[in-house]
Order: structure tokens, then C-alpha cells, then sequence
């Protein structure tokens, strides 16, 4: 079917007019933008900047206006996109012919000739196929993945698309469902119908806008660009579709990894849950252990005062221990000297006694008179050996603190210093208080032999009295 040049044109415009908004669509969305009309949503310059910050993911570095409200502003915002797409984006295409005032007088033409050199650096020179690249890639592409496709050979995008059974053949390659398509059910001999059905399933299935007009591809009136532009469609689909698949498999592989890091975080969060419960316990003994703590050291403090104190009285101990022993040492000697004058009274005694049984009779008062004066004698020195003994308990007080060893000084006798000076303080005094205790006992023992000896002579005396006046009478 043959068609006037005019309408041809149009026709190549309407699929370009459809592939480049679509392509553009993709992108704007993300920013909630659309192109509903090609030439005149491009030619303030605002969604084109838009687009090539998408696309390009760099940021336009010049201020532009975002509502240019004349065509100054408009045809300003176009040279900023047009610089920012040579110097910063790197095209490596010169736009030869292309202007500002191209988009801001809606040059169709122009507008579309400019979108074909960005889709064919975007979307088609970046397809390759071993040593092949742009269109030549996509082309042994083509060849690739449709070989052993019964009535398919493309050579050439001229004639090889035609039968439709090359589109077909693409869509049975890629369309997942296949229920959907039975490529074993066309002909050769149906192109119309063959690109018709590749068309809708296309559509609906891969995403890829209807562009082509059947009976334009069977006739063999598309030209080569939109021809290339629809089949290069295919292509993306097909890698749209595989790095879906990719990220589905990645979303498979997180979605596990997902369970098990959920198992992990709970088999983690009930051992936080369980240290939490743990940390809260050794909060409250901390605390308790700061409040213990505070508690002793107020009792360290006051017991580092009542050290003070007590070295204090240590010292006033000292002095006064310093004069007991002096005061030891000097009773020591008084007690020797006691000791020595009570064994020469014992002594004497003994002998009295002897002589007072011999001459009873006779020295009957004046040894009466001079047992009383012993016994009196012997009684005065009980009297102060107790008084000695009281003040030895009395400053035996002295010992409920704590001493270091103390070196007696003075006379003392050599065995009781040799028995007490490892001694501790405490252990020095108790010892030589309990030598005192006893001696002192068993001087008042001797006191009360001494005692009932008088006072059985005395008997003696009073029975030889009485047998005496018995015998007068």
C-alpha cells in the first residue's frame, strides 16, 4: 500500500513524536512531570533541564528560571540546557543546526532530529553485541536471539522486519507466559497479521509502545530511523527484563537473608531484652553499691576521725604508760625490798616463836604485847600492798586500746623480763599483774597463817591460864 509523501512524513513524525515522549515520560515521572505535547512542553527549557538531570544524574550547576514568564527567559533556559549537555554531560555529539530558538519557536523538525541524536547516544550506541556496536549490534542482536526461528533471516532492518515473523519470534524469545503467544501458528504469508499480533503482545506484555503501522512495515514505507528506534525498544525490554529478574533474584536472596537476619534480630533482641533485664539488676546494685559505699566512706571518715582521736590518746597513753613504768620499776623495788624485810620479819617471827614456846611462862605479856604489834605490823602492810594492788587495776583501764609492743625500762627481774618481752603491751602488763596477784595472794595467805597462829597461841595461852587457876584453886 502506497502513500502520498505528506502523509509518510507525518507518519515517521507521529512515531517519533510517540517513541520520544515515551522515553522522556520514564524519566519526568520521578519528578511528577509529563510531556503531553512534545514541541511545546520542550520550549521553556524547564522539563529538557529536568530530563538531562535525570538522565545524565548530574546536577545543572547554572540557576535557571522554573517559569520563565517570557520568551528571553525561555531561549536563556534552553542555552543553559543546550552547554550543560556539550561541556558538563561530555555528549561527544555536536548538535549541528540545533538552538534555543529552535525549541522556542516549537521547530518540530528540529525538536525531533535533536531528541533522535540523544536517544541514539543514550539508548542505541551503547548497544553491543560481540565486535558490533549502535545500530550493527542491535542488529546481530536481532539475528542472535531469533535464530532458529523458522522463516526468520534478518539482514537488514529494511526487509527483515516485514514478515513480522522477526517480531514474533522476539516476542516468543521474552515473554515469560507461554500461553501467550504460539509463534508455531503464524505464517509468512500473513505480515499484516503477524505484526499486529507482535505488536499487542509487545505492548501489553513487555512494555513497548505500538509505533509502527503494520501495512507501512509490510509496504516497506518506515523509514530506517523509526524502524531502529522501535526495534531498539525491544532490546531495553530485554534488559529491563533481566535485571528485573536480577533484582527479583537479589530480592529473593534479601527477602532470605531477611528471615534470617528476622530470626537473628529476634534471637538478638531477646538477648538484649535479657541483658537489659541484666543491666537494669547491676543498675540497682550499682546503686546500692553507691549508696553502700557512700556509707562507708561517712564511716571511713568518721573512724579516720576518731583515729585522729585515738593516736591523740595514744600518745597521752604513752606518756602515762612511760610513768607507770617508772612507777613500776620503783614499786618493783619496794616490793623486793618488802619481800626482803618480810622474810627477815618472818624470820625473826620464827624465831620468837621458838623462843616465845620455851619461855611461854614467862614472856607471856611481853610477847603478847609484841604479837600484837606483828600482827598489827603485818596488817598495816596488807593494807598497803592492797592499796598498791587497787591502783594497778585502776590504771589497768588504759588497756582497752589497741598498743604496740612496749620495752619496759627500770628493775625488773630478770625472768619476768625474759618471760614478757615478745610480749605484747596488753600481754607485758596481764603478766606481771597475775605475778603480782599471786604473790600478793600468797602473802595474804601467809598473813592469815600468821593470823590463826597468834590466835591459836593466844588460846594456848588463855587454856594454860585457866588449867594454871585450876590447879590454884
Amino acid at each position: 500500500m502506497s502513500k502520498e509523501p505528506g502523509l509518510k512524513e507525518r507518519g515517521w513524525e507521529a512515531v517519533q513524536i510517540k517513541a520520544f515522549s515515551n522515553w522522556l515520560n520514564q524519566y519526568l515521572v520521578k519528578r511528577e512531570m509529563e510531556i503531553k505535547d512534545i514541541k511545546h512542553d520542550l520550549s521553556d527549557g524547564v522539563k529538557l533541564l529536568n530530563f538531562l538531570e535525570l538522565l545524565s544524574g548530574k546536577k545543572v550547576s547554572t540557576k535557571y528560571d522554573r517559569n520563565p514568564p517570557s520568551r528571553i527567559q525561555k531561549i536563556q533556559n534552553l542555552h543553559i540546557a543546550l552547554n550543560f549537555l556539550e561541556k558538563d554531560l561530555d555528549f561527544n555529539v555536536k548538535v549541528i543546526g540545533v538552538g534555543a530558538e529552535d525549541f522556542a519557536d516549537e521547530n518540530l523538525k528540529m525538536i525531533l532530529g535533536f531528541l533522535w541524536s540523544m536517544f541514539k547516544r543514550y539508548r542505541i550506541s551503547v548497544i553491543k553485541q560481540d565486535d558490533k556496536s549502535s545500530e550493527e549490534g542491535l542488529l546481530l542482536w536481532c539475528k542472535k536471539t531469533t535464530a532458529g526461528y523458522k522463516d526468520v533471516s534478518i539482514e537488514n532492518f529494511k526487509t527483515g522486519f516485514r514478515s513480522g515473523l522477526a517480531f514474533l519470534a522476539l516476542c516468543d524469545k521474552f515473554v515469560e507466559n507461554k500461553d501467550v503467544i504460539d509463534f508455531s501458528k503464524f505464517s509468512k504469508n500473513s505480515p499484516s497479521e503477524n505484526l499486529n499480533a507482535a505488536f499487542e503482545v509487545a505492548e501489553k506484555h513487555l512494555g513497548i509502545p505500538k509505533l509502527l503501522d503494520a501495512d507501512e512495515v509490510t509496504d516497506g514505507n518506515v523509514d530506517d530511523r523509526s524502524l531502529v528506534l522501535y526495534v531498539s525498544l525491544y532490546f531495553h525490554a530485554f534488559v529491563a527484563q533481566q535485571q528485573q529478574k536480577a533484582l527479583a533474584r537479589e530480592k529473593d536472596s534479601l527477602a532470605e537473608q531477611m528471615r534470617g537476619l528476622e530470626g537473628t534480630l529476634e534471637e538478638r533482641a531477646n538477648k538484649a531484652a535479657a541483658l537489659q533485664a541484666e543491666n537494669n539488676e547491676l543498675k540497682q546494685e550499682l546503686e546500692a553499691l553507691k549508696a553502700q559505699l557512700k556509707t562507708e566512706t561517712e564511716a571511713k571518715n568518721e573512724l579516720q576521725e576518731k583515729d585522729t582521736y585515738l593516736e591523740q590518746k595514744v600518745e597521752v597513753l604513752k606518756q602515762l604508760l612511760e610513768q607507770e613504768n617508772e612507777e613500776k620499776v620503783a614499786l618493783e623495788t619496794s616490793k623486793r625490798e618488802l619481800q626482803f624485810q618480810l622474810e627477815q620479819q618472818v624470820s625473826a617471827l620464827t624465831s620468837q616463836v621458838q623462843q616465845l614456846t620455851t619461855k611461854l611462862e614467862k614472856d607471856t605479856d611481853e610477847f603478847t604485847k609484841r604479837e600484837k604489834a606483828e600482827v598489827s605490823g603485818l596488817n598495816e602492810l596488807k593494807k598497803h600492798l592492797e592499796y598498791h594492788v587497787e591502783d594497778l587495776h585502776r590504771w589497768q583501764k588504759y588497756l582497752d586500746y589497741e598498743q604496740s609492743e612496749v620495752d619496759f625500762s627500770g628493775e625488773i627481774r630478770p625472768q619476768i623480763l625474759q618471760d614478757i618481752r615478745r610480749e605484747s603491751y596488753e600481754e607485758q602488763l596481764r603478766y606481771i599483774s597475775s605475778k603480782l596477784d599471786k604473790e600478793n595472794q600468797e602473802l595474804t595467805n601467809y598473813l592469815k597463817v600468821k593470823e590463826e597462829e597468834a590466835l591459836t597461841k593466844k588460846n594456848l595461852e588463855k587454856k594454860k591460864k585457866d588449867r594454871q587457876k585450876k590447879n590454884e584453886n
